[in-house]
């Protein structure tokens, strides 16, 4: 058994939830982007503009050191010369030779840089910086830039390694800033897209509810709401469109429902009120054996039309329900109409009416229920055909179809009735009472149509007042071009036909 509706939304999330949450996620990952992008491109710009500075500053020592003499008291002046400070990065150098003796170093560089392992190997002349530096945090300046190059001097062509570091601690700091800035920036950015999207949404939603609403007014008594009216979103356009198409089914279908209901009592009325006068009145004094005889036989005529009428509003159900299997198989309708003309035939005679059967085809259906629809097609016309008529059967084949027409010269069906002609229980005459000789209950062509809906046919009319009716029926062939697998029909389907007929 399902749950009720409102336990759905103790565990579904809210479709604002869902679609604010998608919204919030996008511009979280967006602007996270965004700032991720910004941060790193800026970060690498400063890296891009020291590691240039670096290779600029390393160019020009070698230059000036290709000049210096051969004294030491020289070289120790000119990288004095170099220990320079730009703007906010401190820069400072060192001179040594390959084994290791220092020659020349700014103040304090020991302090800032104590172990050698720190340097990147040193580049030669011909090698470019930029793929030569490295970075390092120690505990008097939070971050350098190191880099070590080979210097010569010309006049003795003895080789020295250059080592620099540069202080970048402000720009570490700044960047450490401007993240935080980003951080803040994403949030706030992300809270407000949230907020904003939780108003659209509401917005954009407005006209659901007002569907929903809608909705719930809808009940028995008020299947004439209607939303097509409303100048909706296209989203939704097509939706109250079907919504209305669906209460309309609804109006007729409950219509009809209620007319059927209100049909059934009446039909089933009619006898049981017979039977009950009938037997009130065999109780009502002592009769002979023949009278008793005579209103059970016609009580069992009664009890015969009742279980009739009870087969056939269970075939009926069943059809609609599709509880079954349909036992198709290829038949001969030229041979079925003549067995069925065969069986009328001694009512067609002592009402002088001509039966026959023209033209062949092979129909792909039940046996049963094909020789049930045509017999109360053959009864029905015979009923409305005057004495000197006639009642023919003609048949013919297509690829895909086979097509049966039933015509009739009898008194003919008015335009205004056509229309209904195939409802449960409904007749052309007003008075809703049918006579002993006839025995009809107002369903044998409903039950026509349930045959032909039950194997994929159509079923159409065409009457003349006055002149006769034709009644159309088409199945699938028995060609084999439209045969299918046997699909749910009714329960027993053959032998609820059988019991009908």
């Amino acid at each position: 058994m399902p749950p009720p509706a409102s336990a759905w939304h103790t565990h579904a999330t809210a479709l604002t939830t869902r679609l604010v949450a998608g919204y919030v996620l996008v511009a979280l990952i967006t602007l996270s982007s965004g700032a991720a992008f910004l941060y790193h491109r800026l970060y690498e710009s400063f890296e891009e503009e020291d590691t240039e500075f670096l290779d600029a500053h390393i160019n020009t020592l070698r230059a000036e050191m290709a000049k210096v003499p051969t004294n030491i008291p020289a070289a120790k002046e000119l990288i004095a010369k170099s220990h320079t400070y730009r703007t906010m990065d401190a820069l400072f150098g060192q001179i040594r030779t390959i084994g290791g003796k220092v020659i020349v170093e700014a103040p304090g560089f020991n302090e800032l840089v104590p172990d050698d392992s720190a340097f990147p190997p040193p580049i030669r002349k011909d090698e470019e910086l930029t793929n030569a530096v490295r970075y390092r945090t120690s505990p008097s300046s939070p971050m350098l830039l190191l880099a070590s190059a080979e210097v010569r001097r010309e006049q003795t062509n003895v080789l020295l390694i250059y080592r620099v570091a540069l202080d970048v601690s402000h720009i570490d700091d700044w960047m450490r800033e401007f993240r935080n800035e980003l951080i803040w920036v994403v949030l706030a950015g992300t809270t407000l897209s949230g907020i904003l999207a939780w108003l659209i949404t509401r917005r954009g939603l407005r006209p659901l509810h007002q569907i929903t609403a809608a909705m719930k007014r809808v009940g028995a008594s008020g299947l004439d709401e209607r939303l097509g009216h409303n100048p909706w979103p296209r989203e939704l356009a097509d939706t109250a469109g079907e919504f209305d198409l669906m209460l309309e089914r609804l109006r007729e279908a409950f219509h009809r429902l209620t007319q059927f209901s209100a049909d059934a009592a009446h039909e089933l009325r009619t006898p049981l009120n017979g039977l009950m006068i009938s037997t009130s009145l065999m109780l009502a004094q002592d009769r002979d054996s023949e009278e008793y005889r005579h209103a059970l036989a016609t009580n069992l005529e009664e009890y015969e039309r009742l279980k009739r009428m009870v087969d056939s509003l269970l075939f009926i159900a069943r059809a609609d329900n599709a509880e079954a299997v349909l036992k198709r198989s290829n038949v001969n309708m030229a041979t079925l109409g003549a067995e069925v003309l065969d069986f009328f035939s001694a009512l067609a005679e002592e009402r002088h009416v001509t039966l026959r059967v023209v033209g062949q085809g092979t129909a792909y259906g039940d046996v049963t229920l094909l020789r049930l629809a045509l017999s109360n097609l053959v009864s029905n016309a015979l009923r409305h055909t005057p004495s000197g008529g006639s009642v023919q059967v003609t048949i013919g084949e297509s690829r895909e179809f086979c097509r049966i027409d039933v015509s009739d010269t009898g008194t003919g069906i008015p335009a205004e009735h056509l229309p209904k002609l195939f409802d449960r229980f409904y007749r052309v005459d007003a008075a809703r009472t049918v006579s002993q000789e006839d025995g009809g209950t107002g369903l044998g062509l409903a039950l026509v149509k349930t045959v032909v809906h039950l194997h994929g046919g159509t079923i159409t009319v065409i009457s003349n007042v006055g002149s006769g009716t034709t009644m159309t029926l088409t199945f699938p062939s028995g060609g084999g071009s439209q045969r299918q697998e046997d699909k749910p029909a009714v329960e027993n389907a053959g032998e609820a036909g059988r019991n009908l007929g």
